[in-house]
């Protein structure tokens, strides 16, 4: 944003799209923040490392998974606000017409994401439930994956996203 808070067009910016910009600058501090997580953990971040710690007496031990699983839930929540704020200002502005599909999917029909991309996040998104509801093993195992797979995602993501919406004026 400019100093005066104006688009380039000259037009004091949306809420939604003072939201998008602040996702997308909070992203790279929740991303080192679970990074740094992971290496808290030891020198591998497997399933094994998780439950060494989940079944440690210690607190501190379960800390590092707790601060992983967070940072996974302050990922996953911004990537969907983003897709859906972004669609939302795109059709505030004109630039997008409403579409009746899940909104990774919608920007994958407008050339936003990769279609891989999307279904991996979505994937990631749906895991996150199964770590709401499972027991171990089968939790640990659903957070390794989920953290492996969004961060292999992460970045083609908001790259995808971020050109999108430059190229269509929508942030």
């Amino acid at each position: 944003m400019d100093p005066a808070g104006k688009t380039g067009r000259g037009l004091e910016k949306a809420k939604g799209q003072i939201r998008i910009e602040r996702i997308l600058a909070e992203i790279p501090g929740a991303r080192e923040q679970m990074m740094v997580g992971i290496e808290d953990l030891g020198p591998t971040f497997d399933k094994q490392a998780i439950e060494r710690a989940m079944r440690s007496g210690d607190p501190r031990e379960k800390n590092k998974v707790a601060v992983i699983e967070r940072e996974l839930d302050v990922l996953i929540s911004y990537v969907d606000e983003l897709a859906k704020r972004s669609l939302a200002e795109g059709q505030r502005l004109g630039v997008v017409t409403k579409g009746n599909v899940p909104a990774m999917d919608r920007l994958v029909e407008l050339g936003a994401l990769a279609r891989g991309t999307a279904d991996r996040l979505q994937s990631v998104k749906e895991m996150r439930n199964q770590l709401a509801h499972a027991y171990p093993p089968m939790a640990w195992r659903a957070l390794c994956e989920a953290v492996e797979t969004l961060l292999a995602e992460l970045d083609h993501f908001v790259v995808g996203l971020a050109k999108w919406l430059r190229e269509n004026s929508v942030a």
